[in-house]
């Protein structure tokens, strides 16, 4: 896992606030599904969409970072639901590598959480040597390894 200083600051607070929200069984149990060489959360809007070529997005890592997006009430919320993501994600599909991203303000508002495959022949979505560089949000980044041999 990796954070830059601003997530590091708000985990150390140790007052991440439990609203008691429910979070929808489709978040926290995800149904992941395969499309175009593509993990997604939700291919809906898909499903009449032959192959990546056809739609918006310059490539796999930029489709799956914009689709597989959330909103999240809460930072505590939000950092359960990665956890269980990425859970998830190494189960359904222990032979692939993801990122994870948690982010938020500065003040642990707004939170949002995402994940794609981790992909050489795409271009970096996330600048993973330089999260300092995001000096207006705190992020939180969990990459998963490949376990298959």
């Amino acid at each position: 896992m990796k954070t830059n200083k601003a997530m590091r600051n708000l985990l150390s607070l140790n007052e991440l606030t439990d609203l008691n929200k429910s979070i929808g069984l489709n978040l926290l149990n995800p149904d992941f599904c395969e499309w175009d060489n593509c993990i997604l959360i939700d291919a809906s809007s898909l499903k009449n969409i032959g192959s990546i070529e056809e739609t918006i997005y310059q490539d796999r890592t930029d489709l799956e970072a914009s689709i597989n997006h959330y909103h999240i009430e809460n930072l505590k919320i939000g950092l359960k639901l990665i956890s269980n993501w990425e859970e998830h994600l190494k189960l359904q599909y222990p032979e692939r590598e993801f990122i994870l991203i948690l982010s938020s303000t500065i003040e642990g508002e707004n939170v949002v959480i995402r994940f794609y495959q981790l992909r050489n022949d795409d271009p970096e979505w996330i600048k993973l040597n330089d999260l300092e560089g995001y000096k207006e949000e705190a992020i939180l980044v969990i990459e998963t390894l490949n376990v298959v041999q």
